[in-house]
């Protein structure tokens, strides 16, 4: 864990539905980004009580509680599948109808109507994120464009749902400069607010086109046993506009570097279970020292 050596840095181990530990960590705090959640279709699907639990329930529960402790800002991370399916000629917007077909979605809907709805004294702000994709200390490989590169690195067969539907995403590293970014605007601007955050658009044909100008001999091929329906494009106009952030890393450098990196070897297994959103044994390591 690259912060342990950070003195304003500390782990504190618990269960994010144990109320008293959750007090006890808010108490000292004057922000709290909330990113807890059990994340994505399968890994809900596991547990349906529990990711309910954890993503609506405990979510809800930590803005009372930061809330009721006096703490200033409260920021939630959402995401853009809660638009479901919408019209792929236009871009969804933060009044856009919500459509949420997952359950990881519908538990990110209640959470954000559950901010939004109810005037608050804390300053609570909602980001609905792309896909994420880009290198980072604990890599997904699960998610599209990580999951294409790791293929075409590696001279695997690259399976595709759905060619022509759409699909918005974000760098890694441009989530960390989002947090940093809201949190110094004034409360005016961002209280019971939210913004959408994505980088690029594209369509799964056109990442097809991006793996094979980097590997033109990677077998690709069109699939119908793994349907993901969802389908739309995302606007993050308002959060330029409003809060004057952009984002400075694109798709292609992702693919590029999470496919450079499974070439020179950096992670131990590149299909190691752990690099999914699914809950696993943790003994095995990560990344190479």
């Amino acid at each position: 864990m690259p912060f342990v050596g950070n003195r304003s840095f500390r782990l504190v181990k618990g269960d994010v539905r144990n109320r008293a530990a959750l007090e006890a960590v808010v108490r000292e705090s004057d922000v709290v980004v909330h990113l807890a959640a059990i994340v994505g279709e399968p890994a809900c699907d596991l547990d349906t009580v529990a990711a309910k639990e954890v993503n609506q329930d405990a979510a809800m529960a930590a803005l009372d509680i930061a809330e009721a402790l006096g703490v200033r800002r409260f920021l939630f991370f959402s995401t853009c599948s809660n638009y479901g399916v919408s019209d792929p000629s236009l871009l969804a917007d933060e009044d856009s109808e919500l459509r949420p077909l997952s359950l990881y979605a519908h538990t990110k809907v209640e959470v954000e109507r559950y901010i939004l709805e109810h005037p608050r004294r804390i300053c609570a702000t909602v980001l609905r994120l792309g896909t994420i994709c880009g290198l980072s200390g604990r890599m997904r490989f699960d998610l599209l464009v990580s999951e294409m590169a790791r293929a075409a690195a590696l001279g695997e067969s690259i399976e595709i749902y759905k060619p022509e539907a759409w699909r918005p995403f974000l760098h890694v590293a441009d989530v960390g400069r989002i947090v940093e970014h809201v949190l110094s605007c004034s409360e005016d601007r961002v209280a019971r607010r939210v913004f959408n955050v994505v980088a690029d658009n594209y369509q799964k044909r056109s990442l097809i086109d991006l793996v094979r100008k980097y590997y033109p001999r990677a077998p690709i091929t069109i699939t119908e046993t793994r349907p993901d329906n969802r389908d739309y494009r995302v606007s993050s106009a308002r959060v330029e506009r409003e809060l004057g952030f952009s984002t400075r890393h694109t798709v292609e450098e992702a693919f590029v570097e999470t496919a450079q990196a499974v070439s020179d070897g950096v992670f131990v297994d590149p299909y190691w279970p752990g690099h999914s959103a699914i809950p696993l044994d943790e003994r095995r390591p990560l990344m190479k020292a």
